[in-house]
C-alpha cells in the first residue's frame, strides 16, 4: 500500500522544483514592477539607478549582476539604499509597501522636499528608515508610528520637519529604538512619555519650549537637546526661560485614611502573587531556551580551520607563525550574505565582495591560498593570503565586534567599502558569522609605518628621509580629513561609551584607532589609513582597550571621545615622525617607548624643539621639521577644545610641505 501512495505521488514531486521555480520568477516579477514603479516617482539626474528598467536582463536580486542601490537575502528584497545620489522629487512609499520583505529604506543625502509622503506609514513591514538631510518640510505625521509597528529606527535629522511632536503616537511605538529628528525645526513641548524601548533619543537645535519632563532628562544626555533656546535645562537656554517654565507648587492633598490603608494592602497582595506567577514561567522559559541553545550546539557543524588549511595545502611564506590560525565555518548555514547584494557588490557564496576591481575571489580561494601571520592588533590578527589566481590580499580576523546586529554590520561595512580617497584603503570583502568576522582589503607590500619606523632593522632597509616623512605626514593628515568630512560627525560631539551616543547603521564616528600601526606604506611610500570607522561595530566593554583614541587624555580620565581625539591621534603620529621615536602611548601596561606628546611639549615650551629632531632627517628638515613638530605638539594637547580641527591640521602640515608660512 505504502509502495503503491509513492508511486502516485512521484508525478507530484517531479513538479514540486518547477512550483517553486515559478513562485521565485512571480516573485521577482513583483520587485521589479514595484521599483520601476517607484522610479517613476523621482529625479534621478546622474542616471545612477538607469539599470531600474523593465528591458534589464538582469532581476533586482540578481546573483551576478544585482540592481545597483537593492539589497538582498536569499534572492529577495531586504533593502533600498539610495545615498548621495542626488534624487529628487517625491518617494511613493506605496509602490513598494506590498513587498513583505523590505526591512530599511536609506534615502540619507539626497534632494528630496516637501511633505514627508502620505504614503510612508503603508510599508508596515519595515525596521529601519533613514531620510536624512534632505529638505522634507512640514509637521511628522502620527501614521509613521500607529501603522508601522516593526519600525525600530527612524532617522530624519537634517530636515526642515516643522510643528510639534505627536506624543501619544511615539509613546504607543512597541518597537522603536531610535528617533533622531535634530537640525529641523519641531517646536512645541518635549513627549512627557516615550518607549521603553527608545535607547537612542535626539531633538536637539530645533524651536522646543518648555522644560524636559524629568523621567526623560534622566534616561538621555543633554546633548540630545541642545540648541532649543526656549526649552528650559537644555544646554544654551535662556534661564529666563526655566523660570517661566518653572514647575507649579504641588495641591494639598488630604491625610491618608485606614480605608487608603487597606486598599494598598490589598493591591500589594495581588501584585504579589502576579509577580510569583510571571517569575515561575520566567524559570520554565529560560530553561527551555538553554536546553535549545544546548541541541542547536550538539548539532552544529563543525569549524574549519581554513587558514591551517591554507599552511598545509601549499608551503606558508617565509616568517609565518603555523600557531596563529583562523577558524572559519563554511560547513554551510553559519554564514550567509545577508545584506551583501548592494550596488557593486558581488556575493561569492559565503563571502561578499564589495568591489568590481579585482577578480573574483571566495573562500575556497582563501582556503587555498598560501598564508602569512602579519600581526595581531588591538582589533585582531592579520594575515596575507597568496590566491593561486594571482590575487594577493591581506585578510584581518575581527574581534570583539558584535555591537550591532548583522544587518547594521553589513550596511556600515558597504559604506566604508565605497570610500574612495589616495590615502585611504577601503575594503574590499568580508565574512559574516556572529564569532567572527573576517575583513578584506588589498595587500600593501612594504607594511606599515610602523614597521618603517622601528621594526625593520635589515640591512636593506629603507630610511625614511625628511621629502618621504613629510609627504606621509601629508598623506595621512588628508586622509584623516576626508573620513571625517565623509562620516560627518561634528567635531565637538563628545561619545560615550555608554552606548547611548552611537549612531548605527552608517555614519560612523571617524577613523578611532589612527596610529602609525594602522598607516600603510604602498609600493611609491603613499599612506593609506586602515581600521577606521569601527567605532559603531566594537563592543563597548573592549572598545576602550581596542581603539587608540581612548588614549587620548579624555578617553583615559573621562572615557568619552570626540572628533577631537582623532586630532590628538594625528597629534602623536606626527611627532613619531619627526622624532623617530617609537610612542609610550601605545603601548597599554608593558613599560618601554618614549611620551613623544609630554617630552615634546615640553621642549617647545623651553625652546629645545631642534634637540627632538630624528638626525636621520634634521639635515634636509630643517626648519620646517621643527615646525611640522609644533604642529604636532598643537594636536595633541591635552584639553581637547585646544585642538585645532582635523581640516585645520590638514592645512598646516599642507602648508610646510608647500614650504608655506606657519
Amino acid at each position: 500500500m505504502v509502495a503503491l501512495l509513492a508511486f502516485r505521488l512521484l508525478p507530484l514531486l517531479a513538479l514540486l522544483p518547477l512550483l517553486r521555480s515559478s513562485a521565485l520568477a512571480a516573485e521577482d516579477g513583483a520587485d521589479a514592477a514595484a521599483l520601476l514603479r517607484l522610479k517613476q516617482s523621482f529625479s534621478d539626474p546622474t542616471g545612477r539607478l538607469e539599470a531600474w528598467s523593465a528591458s534589464s536582463q538582469s532581476t533586482p536580486c540578481d546573483a551576478k549582476s544585482p540592481w545597483p542601490g537593492v539589497q538582498c537575502y536569499k534572492g529577495n528584497l531586504a533593502g533600498l539604499r539610495l545615498t548621495h545620489m542626488n534624487l529628487s522629487g517625491s518617494f511613493d512609499f506605496g509602490a513598494v509597501a506590498k513587498l513583505p520583505g523590505l526591512h530599511s529604506i536609506n534615502l540619507k543625502h539626497n534632494n528630496f522636499s516637501g511633505p514627508l509622503p502620505a504614503s510612508l506609514g503603508t510599508v508596515r513591514s519595515l525596521r529601519a528608515l533613514y531620510l536624512s538631510f534632505n529638505a522634507f518640510s512640514g509637521p511628522l505625521p502620527a501614521d509613521v508610528f500607529v501603522n508601522m509597528r516593526w519600525l525600530k529606527k527612524l532617522y530624519l535629522d537634517g530636515n526642515n520637519i516643522t510643528g510639534p511632536l505627536p506624543a501619544d503616537a511615539i509613546a504607543a511605538a512597541p518597537r522603536l529604538i531610535e528617533l533622531h529628528l535634530d537640525r529641523n525645526e519641531i517646536d512645541g513641548p518635549v513627549p512627557f512619555k516615550l518607549p521603553a524601548s527608545l535607547k537612542l533619543f535626539n531633538v536637539s537645535h530645533n524651536r522646543l519650549t518648555g522644560s524636559i519632563p524629568p523621567d526623560i532628562a534622566k534616561r538621555y544626555d543633554k546633548s540630545a537637546f541642545a540648541g532649543n533656546a526656549g526649552l528650559c535645562g537644555s544646554p544654551g537656554s535662556d534661564s529666563a526661560v526655566c523660570v517661566a517654565a518653572g514647575p507649579a507648587p504641588p495641591p494639598k492633598m488630604p491625610p491618608p485614611t485606614a480605608a487608603d490603608f487597606m486598599a494598598v494592602q490589598e493591591e500589594t497582595s495581588v501584585f504579589v502573587v502576579i509577580g510569583i506567577i510571571l517569575l515561575v514561567i520566567l524559570l520554565v522559559s529560560g530553561a527551555m531556551v538553554l536546553m535549545l541553545r544546548q541541541d542547536e550546539r550538539n548539532s552544529a557543524a563543525p569549524a574549519y580551520d581554513y587558514y591551517a588549511a591554507a599552511a598545509g595545502s601549499s608551503k606558508p611564506a617565509a616568517g609565518s607563525r603555523s600557531g596563529e590560525m583562523v577558524s572559519v565555518d563554511v560547513a554551510g548555514g553559519g554564514s550567509s550574505s545577508h545584506g551583501g547584494s548592494g550596488a557593486g557588490s558581488r556575493r561569492m557564496g559565503e563571502f561578499v565582495l564589495l568591489t568590481e576591481d579585482i577578480p573574483a575571489f571566495g573562500l575556497p580561494d582563501l582556503m587555498n591560498a598560501s598564508a602569512e601571520v602579519l600581526g595581531n592588533g588591538t582589533l585582531g590578527s592579520a594575515y596575507k593570503a597568496a590566491m593561486r589566481n594571482g590575487v594577493t590580499v591581506a585578510v584581518k580576523r575581527m574581534r570583539d565586534m558584535n555591537r550591532v546586529g548583522r544587518d547594521e554590520f553589513e550596511q556600515h561595512v558597504h559604506m566604508l567599502g565605497e570610500l574612495r580617497h589616495p590615502n585611504v584603503l577601503p575594503p574590499v570583502g568580508y565574512h559574516y558569522r556572529k564569532e567572527e568576522k573576517l575583513i578584506v582589503s588589498e595587500y600593501m607590500a612594504r607594511g606599515s609605518l610602523l614597521y618603517m619606523l622601528h621594526g625593520d632593522q635589515s640591512p636593506n632597509r629603507v630610511v625614511l628621509d625628511w621629502p618621504a616623512r613629510v609627504r606621509i605626514a601629508v598623506g595621512v593628515a588628508r586622509g584623516l580629513a576626508f573620513l571625517h568630512e565623509k562620516l560627518g560627525i561634528p567635531t565637538g560631539r563628545l561619545v560615550s561609551m555608554d552606548g547611548a551616543d552611537f549612531d548605527a547603521p552608517p555614519p560612523p564616528p571617524p577613523h578611532g584607532n589612527l596610529k602609525s600601526g594602522n598607516i600603510l606604506l604602498d609600493a611609491d611610500l603613499e599612506p593609506r589609513l586602515v581600521d577606521y570607522g569601527f567605532f559603531p561595530l566594537v563592543n563597548s566593554a573592549q572598545a576602550p582597550q581596542a581603539m587608540f583614541a581612548f588614549r587620548s587624555p579624555e578617553g583615559t580620565t573621562r572615557a568619552v571621545v570626540s572628533a577631537r581625539s582623532d586630532v590628538y591621534c594625528l597629534g602623536v603620529v606626527l611627532l613619531e615622525l619627526v622624532t623617530g621615536r617609537f610612542p609610550s602611548q601605545y603601548l597599554l601596561t608593558a613599560r618601554g617607548g618614549t611620551d613623544v606628546v609630554h617630552w615634546a611639549a615640553g621642549a617647545v615650551a623651553e625652546g629645545g624643539e631642534r634637540d627632538l629632531v630624528d638626525p636621520a632627517i634634521a639635515a634636509g628638515g630643517g626648519d620646517a621639521a621643527v615646525r611640522l613638530l609644533r604642529v604636532g605638539v598643537h594636536c595633541a594637547k591635552p584639553e581637547p577644545e585646544c585642538r585645532p580641527s582635523v581640516a585645520e591640521a590638514a592645512r598646516m602640515v599642507e602648508d610646510i610641505a608647500a614650504g608655506g608660512a606657519s
